[in-house]
C-alpha cells in the first residue's frame, strides 16, 4: 500500500508549468491563421514534388489509368479533378483541428496537475503513517 501512496503521489500526472506553456504556445501557433496557411502551403509543396513524379513507363503494366508520359498528378486528377483544392483545404483544416486539441490538452493538463497536487496534500500523511509502521509486520508471499 504504501509503494502504491509513493507511486502515485510520484506519479508524473502533473506536467511541469513549462510544458504546459509550451503547449499552450503551440495551441496559439496553431490555431493563427499565417501559420496554418504556411504549413498548408508547405503540405501542398510537399505533394507537389510527389505528384510530379513521372509514372508513364510504367503504363504497360496499368489497367490502363496510366498513360505514357503520366505523372501521378496526371493519373489522380484524371481520377478526381478536385483532390489537390481538397488536400490544401483539408490540410487547413487539419491544422486548426490540431491547434485546437493542443489547446484542449494543455487545458487538461493544468487540470491534471492541479488533481495531482490535491493528491499529494491528501495522500502526504497516510504515505507518512505507512513509513511508520515497521516493514516486517507485512508479509508480501501467499
Amino acid at each position: 500500500m504504501r509503494m502504491i501512496l509513493i507511486a502515485l503521489a510520484a506519479s508524473g500526472l502533473a506536467a511541469p508549468a513549462l510544458a504546459q506553456e509550451r503547449e499552450a504556445q503551440i495551441a496559439d501557433r496553431l490555431n493563427d491563421p499565417v501559420v496554418q496557411d504556411g504549413i498548408t502551403a508547405a503540405v501542398s509543396s510537399l505533394a507537389g514534388i510527389l505528384l510530379d513524379t513521372r509514372v508513364g513507363s510504367l503504363a504497360r503494366y496499368s489497367d490502363g489509368r496510366v498513360r505514357p508520359g503520366d505523372t501521378l498528378r496526371d493519373v489522380k486528377q484524371r481520377e478526381d479533378p478536385g483532390f489537390e483544392r481538397r488536400l490544401r483545404r483539408d490540410t487547413r483544416r487539419a491544422v486548426g483541428t490540431a491547434g485546437a486539441v493542443t489547446a484542449d490538452l494543455a487545458a487538461t493538463a493544468a487540470a491534471l496537475t492541479e488533481t495531482a497536487m490535491r493528491l499529494k496534500t491528501v495522500l502526504a500523511p497516510l504515505a507518512a503513517a505507512g513509513d511508520a509502521l515497521p516493514l516486517d509486520e507485512y508479509d508480501d508471499q501467499d
